[in-house]
C-alpha cells in the first residue's frame, strides 16, 4: 500500500459525514468527498489525485496514463473504457463499459484525467429521460487504497 493511501485511511477515519479526508505526499494530494464511513467500506462523492506530474502534458501523455488506468482499474462494479478524448483541452474521460441498469436509470463510473494535473473519480445516476446526477459511490477501504495506488502508478 503506498504511504498516500495509508495516509487517506488514516484521515477518513477523523473527517466527519460530508467533508473532505485529504492526503498530501510532497507536490502530490489526494482529496476524498467522504459521505459515510466505517471500519469495512467507503462511500465518497469524489477521488481525486492532484499532481504536477500532468502539468504540462500532451493529449499523448494524458492518453497513454488513462490506458494504464483501464489496464489496471479492473476491480470496481463496471469496467473503465475511454468514451472521449478532448485534444484541446487535453482531457480524457473514461466511463464504465456497461453501466449498472435498473428499471429506472442507470449508474456509472467517470474518471477524468486531465492536463494541468488532476485524476478524478465519481459515480453518477442517469434516470431515464432527466439529467445525470452525483451518487456516492461505496468500495471497501481495500479497493480504495487499491484505487490510490493505481492512480500513482499510471502516472509514472
Amino acid at each position: 500500500m503506498s504511504g498516500l493511501a495509508e495516509q487517506l485511511l488514516t484521515a477518513i477515519d477523523a473527517t466527519p459525514r460530508g467533508g473532505t479526508a485529504t492526503a498530501a505526499d510532497g507536490e502530490e494530494r489526494l482529496s476524498l468527498g467522504v459521505s459515510h464511513a466505517d471500519g469495512l467500506a467507503v462511500a465518497f462523492t469524489e477521488l481525486r489525485l492532484e499532481t504536477p506530474r500532468l502539468k504540462d502534458a500532451t493529449v499523448e501523455r494524458v492518453r497513454a496514463v488513462a490506458e494504464k488506468l483501464t489496464q489496471r482499474v479492473t476491480y470496481l462494479l463496471e469496467a473503465l473504457t475511454p468514451v472521449e478524448i478532448d485534444r484541446e483541452l487535453a482531457v480524457v474521460q473514461l466511463r464504465s463499459t456497461t453501466p449498472q441498469q435498473d428499471n429506472e436509470s442507470s449508474a456509472y463510473y467517470e474518471l477524468l484525467v486531465r492536463t494541468g494535473g488532476a485524476l478524478s473519480l465519481r459515480r453518477y445516476r442517469k434516470p431515464r429521460g432527466a439529467m445525470r446526477e452525483p451518487i456516492d459511490a461505496t468500495v471497501t477501504r481495500e479497493v480504495l487504497a487499491r484505487l490510490v495506488s493505481d492512480f500513482v502508478i499510471a502516472l509514472s
